[in-house]
């Protein structure tokens, strides 16, 4: 392989490494912004039913992650809509919040997705009046009221979200907004953007120097492109002729003549 395929190959390589570096911390910057915070923005929920669940799944080995990246936070706020009633908003444990709305009519949300948010949701009825949630004592975190506002240490462990009216009556209706802080995304963003300009400008640089770079051709090593092995050869020695100069009279060879008696 010819220093010139070399180059270019190495060139392409790196521009592919760059641009995916670059697009994916464009991509972290313009999610997580300055904040390092992934936010939902507004949005409005609601529900017939008497509870709104969302499962924060099984959280595992977060220490390690936060030990790397900080605190990892989600960030919950909701305010009535429609029927007025204070919100209640909590996180407990997954046994504990089955055991809870055993029997009572509640949707799961089964997908959540924050950019864009969107709910998918799963009924389960039920015709039991739970206690008011403010009541219980397993929540990990909650707020309630007019404006509530929680914001909880994502820590190992199953989890369920809840929102509630606060006196556990049907038709939960409200607007909120979900948010997600991991500390350093926004710099780590930054860093892949800038390593990923600069593997784009050395494969770029690869990429010109391979296209500049010319082939050899064997037998074309004369400044001129002559083979080597041409050479001006001279006349042999014996088929030298002198040159005569300007003003010396030729020397013609004497001839030998036989004068008559």
């Amino acid at each position: 392989m010819t220093k010139r395929v070399v180059l270019m190959v190495l060139g392409a390589v790196l521009l592919a490494l760059g641009a995916l570096t670059a697009i994916g911390g464009g991509v972290l910057m313009a999610l997580f912004g300055s904040s390092d915070t992934l936010n939902s923005g507004v949005q409005q929920v609601s529900t017939p039913a008497r509870a709104l669940v969302s499962p924060v799944a099984a959280m595992q080995n977060t220490t390690g992650v936060q030990t790397v990246f900080g605190t990892v936070r989600l960030h919950i706020t909701a305010t009535p809509a429609g029927t007025g009633h204070p919100i209640f908003i909590g996180i407990g444990p997954a046994a504990a919040v089955d055991r809870y709305l055993s029997g009572v009519s509640h949707d799961v949300a089964t997908d959540v997705s924050l950019t864009p948010f969107h709910l998918t949701l799963a009924h389960h009825p039920g015709a039991a009046r739970p206690a008011p949630p403010l009541s219980q004592p397993f929540w990990v975190a909650h707020a309630s009221g007019n404006h509530a506002t929680l914001s909880w240490t994502v820590t190992d462990g199953s989890y369920r979200v809840v929102a509630m009216n606060t006196d556990g009556t049907a038709a939960v209706s409200f607007n909120t907004q979900l948010g997600l802080t991991i500390p350093h995304m926004f710099a780590i963003g930054a860093g892949l953007l800038t390593g990923g300009i600069v593997l784009l400008l050395l494969g770029a640089l690869l990429l010109v120097l391979g296209i500049r770079a010319q082939p050899r051709h064997p037998g074309t090593g004369s400044p001129h492109g002559m083979p080597d092995q041409v050479r001006s050869t001279p006349y042999p020695s014996s088929q030298a002729r002198p040159v005569p100069q300007p003003g010396t009279p030729a020397h013609d060879t004497p001839t030998t003549s036989t004068a008559d008696p």
